[in-house]
């Protein structure tokens, strides 16, 4: 209202109506604080009560003078004379000039106002909602809000705007569309450069972000700033990227519900390793501890408390810590989640809280696949289960099967097997990280499954008090990974084993150890890709155009071990 009326050269306003100490009294106020000379008609009000006039003109007293409506009149009229009109603007329909018309003058239309009924008054539950929700953030003290994205790469983007510009746009939504990136930042770079390397995406163009407020977290270890995780849109048309990760993963989640009628279930393990400053100012494992030790426990434990704590602010449920075979090696263990979305949205949020914490304590949490050839790997384990719609009940395990494996189950597991060889460009998106994979490393190197088996990339877990088949556990992944990404693409090729009932395969097993051997580098795994159609429909064609061709340009790119291990530390 306000930029129409500043183009119109208003500056002086008249209010009539009901004026009462609600919506009249707070934009009475607001249009004052702008600079307007604002005017009040006393008794032209058409407010329920005296009561409520008066506590009306009260609250706007102050902020406005206090006219009849014979002064308004009057003063209109001079001001009329005074710029040559010479006309008086009528008083009431009563006034002189209307009963002198002739009856051919007169409008007989009915201009009569029916109000509502109180059955028929509805409110729009969202307007104000985005401001209140500012107006308490800036109150805890939190003063800029980051809007972030994942791109395709697992290169954090994001941008702060500071609440008070957000409060002061004064509109319903303040935070719709608060920003944008440039449309080649979704794909197009490399994880180490901003120099564009995907043939169909340049800067010319760029992606609003739209956030989902239920992402919305205040960051313990940067307490003025929160975060909140952003869709990208086309800033013409606001319909969703295809370029954006998060947004693929809801509408495959969305697909589940509808077609197939399940939701899925996920947990997270995140593997890292600290480091500390020595005295000659070398970096170095924070211990040489081996796995399940309680050395890492007991050194760390006031880095491992502030994590806890950090997380638990954010409402960031943890199962377990434990420290891994690595040196300087620990697991953050977060609990199995049926909102997916939320699931995704926490292992980001732990991977930033863990690197800052860290840094906190005058470490560096590295999570990196590989830091050394001579030692264990760094992996995001992820377990899959499903329920139906509606339903608790774990729809994954059947406990009168040979395998414990409900059918539908199965042919999940089938599926994603189907497709593993592809699905491994998305889950081990980098060069690195063939360096954790192969025999002996717990992680599988063939392509098969078994119940309890750590050598197998898909192993069956079985809870410890009912033994009975719970989930699956995808072994081949790692932190480089879009977790947004890697769910779309592990879940879909799933789904599409649930949809076609596809049988699984044996599990491995000493007679039948003859398995196919899957990729053992990133180009391997991208030529597997390129010809997996399925999986190249899901992607779509510009986002995977762009995903092709950065991850081989990074796969061809001349990066040693001891430079990735010296980038990752700040070195």
């Amino acid at each position: 209202l306000e930029y129409i009326l500043r183009n119109l050269q208003v500056e002086q306003l008249l209010v009539v109506g009901q004026l009462t100490d609600q919506c009249v009294e707070s934009a009475v106020r607001d249009a004052a604080d702008l600079g307007f000379f604002v005017t009040v008609v006393d008794d032209a009000c058409a407010a329920n009560s005296a009561d409520c006039h008066q506590k009306g003109m009260h609250g706007m007293k102050g902020f406005s003078r206090r006219l009849t409506t014979d002064q308004c009149l009057q003063e209109i009229s001079v001001y009329d004379e005074g710029n040559g009109k010479g006309e008086m603007i009528p008083a009431l329909p009563a006034a002189k000039h209307i009963e002198q018309q002739s009856t051919s003058d007169v409008d007989t239309a009915d201009h009569s106002i029916i109000i509502l009924k109180p059955s028929q008054y509805t409110r729009d539950k969202d307007n104000g909602y985005e401001t209140a929700l500012l107006r308490s953030l800036r109150a805890a003290g939190v003063k800029f809000i980051r809007f972030t994205t994942v791109d395709a790469h697992n290169t954090i983007r994001c941008k702060a705007v500071p609440i008070d510009f957000l409060i002061k746009k004064r509109i319903s939504h303040p935070m719709t569309s608060p920003t944008s990136i440039a449309e080649v930042c979704f794909a197009g770079l490399p994880s180490t450069m901003d120099v564009p390397k995907a043939p169909n995406l340049t800067a010319s163009n760029v992606l609003t972000l739209e956030p989902d407020l239920s992402s919305l977290q205040i960051l313990p270890y940067a307490p003025k700033t929160a975060m909140v995780m952003c869709t990208a849109h086309d800033q013409l048309t606001q319909d969703l990227s295809p370029l954006c990760t998060r947004g693929l993963l809801e509408r495959v989640l969305q697909t589940a519900r509808d077609e197939i009628g399940i939701e899925f279930c996920i947990g997270a393990e995140i593997e890292f390793m600290l480091y500390r400053l020595n005295k000659d100012g070398g970096v170095q494992p924070v211990d040489n501890s081996t796995f399940a030790n309680s050395t890492p426990l007991n050194d760390q434990e006031d880095f491992i408390s502030s994590v806890y704590d950090q997380l638990q602010q954010q409402d960031i449920p943890v199962e377990l810590i434990h420290a891994e075979s690595a040196p300087g090696q620990l697991e953050v263990v977060l609990s199995y989640s049926d909102n997916v979305l939320r699931l995704a949205d926490n292992v980001l949020f732990t991977k930033e809280t863990i690197i800052n914490v860290a840094t906190h304590h005058g470490m560096r949490a590295v999570f990196l696949p590989k830091t050394s050839l001579s030692a264990a790997g760094n992996g995001l384990h992820l377990h899959f289960s499903f329920k139906d719609v509606g339903s608790s009940q774990n729809a994954f395990s059947d406990s009168s099967r040979p395998t414990g494996i409900s059918r539908r189950g199965e042919s999940f597991i089938e599926g994603i097997l189907d497709h593993l060889s592809s699905l491994l460009s998305f889950s081990l998106p980098t060069v690195n990280s063939y360096r954790r994979v192969g025999a002996g490393c717990w992680t599988g190197s063939s392509l098969n499954w078994s119940t309890e088996d750590k050598e197998v990339p898909l192993r069956v877990c079985v809870d410890l008090n009912t033994r009975k088949a719970t989930n699956v556990e995808y072994k081949l992944a790692d932190a480089t990974a879009n977790i947004y990404l890697v769910l779309a693409m592990i879940l879909s090729a799933g789904m599409e084993g649930l949809k076609c009932g596809k049988v699984l395969r044996p599990m491995a097993s000493a007679d039948n150890a003859a398995s196919a051997s899957l990729p053992q580098s990133l180009n391997e795994s991208l030529d597997c890709l390129k010809h997996d159609n399925f999986l190249l429909s899901i992607l779509g064609s510009e986002l995977c155009t762009a995903y092709m061709a950065v991850r081989e340009f990074e796969a061809n790119a001349e990066t040693s071990l001891d430079e990735e291990v010296a980038a990752a530390l700040g070195k």
